[in-house]
């Protein structure tokens, strides 16, 4: 028992906990709970549940409560349908406390920069209705935010279901966010809509099959397309296949056919971006672009933020959100009023750096270079012979053969040595290795205290140092 982190992102809800945290089931055995809801005789349908259904019934689906939160009196009418958006939310959350209650004592929630005290008013009185110990607000890049950028103009850019964000976040001592800029109707709802209409004209004019003839196979699209963008991270084609009554009908997919229909979501947020640079970077500071996870793996996102001069591109982790909540709350509690309940927009930074350099010891300041790195509680040193790290079925192939969470690790999915008095990590792997949530372009050298994470959603191995 202990806090959880609540990422709030209608794309899908994360929960994060424990210590170090990680991500938890919260609807069902998903981790990402999406902001739909169907309403039905029996009850409300929401989450992973409704999600599924959303093309069988598409007159009756709901995905705008999460980002249009509010009280007034719904539009469409019926017997079974909610009252209002608040309503819908009270459902959602409920759905997920009842799988979390039994995880954690106390709720911080991270939330979009465009909810105001209004929408945090009604959230936090749908969460004291449940029951739910919500301790406090910080804004979602607040907490996904992980990595210090000095003289750099640090964004971080995130989508939604309906609408695409760009927040400016100002460091210093403290880690501020003063500025967002946001477009509505261009997210993943949007997104998804205009690739799935593609890939159905592909079907017609290939094969004279039409997934939209009926609503299971129009449904089956879309439930397909995460897979489908996935493929297309690493891959330029793919043959797709479907079956339609009794046949099945294949089409090849082609990567840049699903890029071409994403551009006018890419550009506008390229266009937010550049706005934000005009009114913020005083048209010196290069840009550090912190990515969340919901972004990064769309098919050619960061090759357009390469058309950026100077940008550094982050992709952080998924749960990014919810797992810094869980990590930065005790620094942001120990700053606020204890006086109810605190929205922070601001949490400790470079001071937190420096505090924590001043506290080392003499004896453990010499350590400044790692000598182990840990992994499910046992250190393995780190010498001039390889340390090889991978899930290969014969663990005598690597020094450590990751269990549990296996996807996306290759077999050797990367080595690390002490070379020339430093310590170098080499990727071999397909999916990539990622150092403090920023991935590994090749080989790069490694520090004291940094965390490798290798698949998806991933396990984690520390960079640390022994004391003789």
């Amino acid at each position: 028992m202990g806090l959880i982190g609540l990422e709030i992102n209608d794309s899908g809800i994360l929960a994060a906990g424990g210590s170090p945290p990680k991500l938890l089931d919260l609807d069902g055995q998903a981790q990402e709970s999406p902001g739909y809801a169907l309403p039905q005789k029996k009850g409300l349908l929401v989450g992973k549940t409704a999600e599924c259904k959303a093309h069988l019934f598409p007159r009756q689906i709901l995905n705008h409560f999460w980002d249009q939160l509010n009280t007034e009196t719904l539009e469409q009418t019926g017997k079974h349908l909610p009252l209002n958006h608040a309503e819908i939310v009270f459902h959602h959350l409920a759905l997920i406390w009842r799988q979390l209650q039994s995880r954690g004592e106390d709720i911080v929630m991270t939330v979009p920069s465009f909810y105001d005290r209004e929408h945090l008013g009604l959230i936090l009185g749908i969460a004291q209705e449940l029951g739910m110990p919500v301790r406090g607000f910080v804004p979602l890049s607040l907490a996904a935010s992980s990595h210090i950028c000095p003289e750099k103009m640090l964004l971080y850019l995130d989508i939604h279901l309906h609408r695409i964000e760009v927040i400016y976040l100002e460091q210093g001592e403290h880690l501020t966010l003063r500025d967002s800029a946001t477009t509505g109707e261009k997210g993943l709802h949007h997104l998804y809509r205009k690739m799935v209409n593609m890939i159905a004209q592909e079907f017609v004019r290939t094969t004279r099959f039409d997934p939209f003839h009926q609503a299971a196979s129009e449904q089956e699209l879309y439930d397909r397309l995460p897979g489908i963008l996935s493929h297309f991270q690493h891959n330029s084609s793919m043959l797709f296949e479907i079956t339609g009554g009794s046949a099945p009908y294949s089409i090849t997919l082609e990567r840049d056919s699903i890029i071409h229909n994403a551009e006018p979501v890419y550009s506008e947020m390229l266009r937010l971006i550049k706005r934000m640079q005009k009114k913020r970077g005083k048209g010196q500071a290069r840009p550090s672009l912190q990515l969340s996870h919901r972004l990064s793996r769309l098919p050619g996102y960061k090759a357009m933020l390469t058309t950026i001069k100077d940008a550094q591109v982050i992709e952080l982790d998924r749960g990014a959100a919810a797992m810094g909540a869980a990590r930065i709350w005790n620094q942001l509690a120990a700053q606020g009023s204890n006086q109810g309940i605190s929205f922070f927009t601001s949490r400790p930074w470079q001071r937190q750096q420096h505090s924590n350099d001043r506290q080392l010891s003499a004896k453990t300041a010499v350590l400044s270079k790692p000598t182990h790195l840990l992994y499910r509680s046992i250190a393995y040193p780190i010498t001039e012979k390889p340390l090889t790290i991978g899930c290969a079925k014969d663990s005598e192939r690597n020094d450590i053969n990751i269990s549990g969470e296996t996807a996306g690790i290759s077999p050797t999915h990367c080595k690390i040595k002490l070379r020339g008095g430093e310590i170098i990590l080499e990727d071999f792997s397909d999916q990539g290795t990622f150092i403090d949530g920023v991935r590994v372009n090749g080989s790069i050298a490694l520090k004291l205290g940094q965390i490798i994470r290798v698949g998806i959603p991933g396990e984690h191995l520390q960079l640390i140092a022994c004391i003789e």
